[in-house]
C-alpha cells in the first residue's frame, strides 16, 4: 500500500500530471512528438506512481537558454517495493529508429529524467531503490549494423560508438550521473509501425 504521507503531497499535484495504480491496473500512456505518436498499454504489476508527461514538467529553475538543460525522458515510473519500502525507478524514452545518433540524445534525456525524477522523488518524501532503462522504438539500426558497418567504426577509432553498441546489444547503459559512470540495465519495447507496444511491470 502506498505511504499515506505519500498520498497527502500528491494531491497538491494537478490530476492531469500524474497517475497512481494499484496492482493490475492498467494505463494507456501516449507521445506525440514529431516523429510520429506512440501508444503504450501499461499494466502495474505492483503499486505504481506514472508521471505523465515530466518532458513538459521539468524544474521550473532550469535555464532553458542552456542547451540541454530542460530536456527530460517521455515517461517516468516509480514502482513500490514493499518489502523494501522504497520505490524502483523505472524512465522511458521513445525514439522513431535507435540508431547511434538518438540513442546518444535518449542517454542524456534518461539522465536528465533520473534528476527530475529524483526531485519529485524529495518532495513526496519517497526512497528511491533501482533505476531501470527503457527504449520505445520501431526501428532498431543498431542490432542489425552489419560486420562492414563495425569494422568501419573501428578502423575510424570510434570507440565510444562501438561502446555504446555493445550496450544497447546486451541490454545496458552507460551513464555519467553525480560525476560517476554508471552502467544501468536499458530494456527494449518494440513497438509496430503505428507506434503501438505493450509493457507490463
Amino acid at each position: 500500500m502506498v505511504p499515506l504521507q505519500v498520498e497527502e503531497k500528491l494531491h497538491m499535484f494537478q490530476e492531469e500530471k500524474y497517475v497512481a495504480l494499484k496492482k493490475g491496473e492498467h494505463k494507456v500512456l501516449k507521445e506525440k512528438s514529431e516523429s510520429g505518436k506512440v501508444t503504450l498499454a501499461y499494466t502495474a504489476l505492483v503499486e505504481t506512481l506514472i508521471l505523465l508527461s515530466p518532458e513538459q514538467n521539468v524544474l521550473p529553475y532550469l535555464d532553458g537558454r542552456k542547451q540541454g538543460a530542460r530536456s527530460c525522458a517521455d515517461v517516468i515510473i516509480y514502482r513500490w517495493k514493499e518489502g523494501d519500502k522504497v520505490w524502483d525507478l523505472h524512465i522511458i524514452e521513445f525514439k522513431k529508429t535507435i540508431n547511434t545518433s538518438t540513442l546518444g540524445k535518449a542517454k542524456w534525456q534518461f539522465m536528465m529524467g533520473i534528476y527530475n525524477a529524483r526531485a519529485i522523488a524529495a518532495f513526496l518524501g519517497i526512497g528511491l531503490g533501482s533505476i531501470y532503462l527503457y527504449s520505445g522504438f520501431r526501428n532498431d539500426t543498431l542490432s542489425s549494423m552489419e560486420s562492414a558497418s563495425l569494422i568501419t567504426l573501428r578502423i575510424s577509432n570510434n570507440s565510444e560508438k562501438l561502446k555504446e553498441i555493445r550496450q544497447w546489444r546486451e541490454e545496458e547503459c552507460e551513464l555519467r550521473l553525480d560525476g560517476e559512470n554508471k552502467i544501468l540495465p536499458h530494456y527494449k519495447i518494440l513497438l509496430n509501425q503505428d507506434g503501438d507496444g505493450i509493457l507490463s511491470i
